[in-house]
């Protein structure tokens, strides 16, 4: 399979996984904080994610059990959550004008945000988005070999 194909198929899958993201997201931030919210998106649609390149994306790749495979993927995803999680939080900080660390702390992880879903969806968009390419290199270097 070309290059261009499997990334074309990763994209699709990484698109699907936004929207489960995004969703679990967005629902998640109005029971509990934004940060923990968006930590369990990002693993829930990772999992997601993991399931669909493994049986379409990645499917003529696969040398290792299927828990090899899951726990490669989700160890090569870390520094793309990462990307995604921190771009997600500072441009969320910044488009509320927080104007202290401790105030940031506390509106991450002790408190309910009530801000639009609009901002939310674009900020952890825009984190979805830098985290992406890390995570390509990633599946196609280190898990499907």
């Amino acid at each position: 399979m070309s290059l261009i194909i499997r990334l074309a198929k990763f994209a699709v899958v990484g698109g699907l996984g936004t929207i489960v993201n995004e969703t679990i997201y967005v629902l998640a931030s109005k029971a509990i904080p934004i940060g923990v919210s968006l930590a369990i998106a990002i693993e829930i649609s990772l999992i997601f994610n993991f399931v669909l390149n493994d049986t379409w994306t990645f499917k003529d790749k696969r040398n290792n059990s299927y828990l090899n495979r899951l726990l490669k993927f989700h160890g090569s995803s870390y520094l793309g959550n990462i990307v995604q999680y921190v771009v997600a939080l500072v441009l969320l900080i910044y488009l509320l004008h927080v104007t202290s660390i401790s105030q940031a702390v506390f509106i991450l992880f002790f408190s309910k945000l009530t801000t639009s879903t609009f901002i939310l969806v674009l900020t952890n968009f825009i984190g979805i988005m830098s985290g992406f390419l890390v995570r390509f290199i990633t599946s196609l270097k280190y898990v499907w070999t």
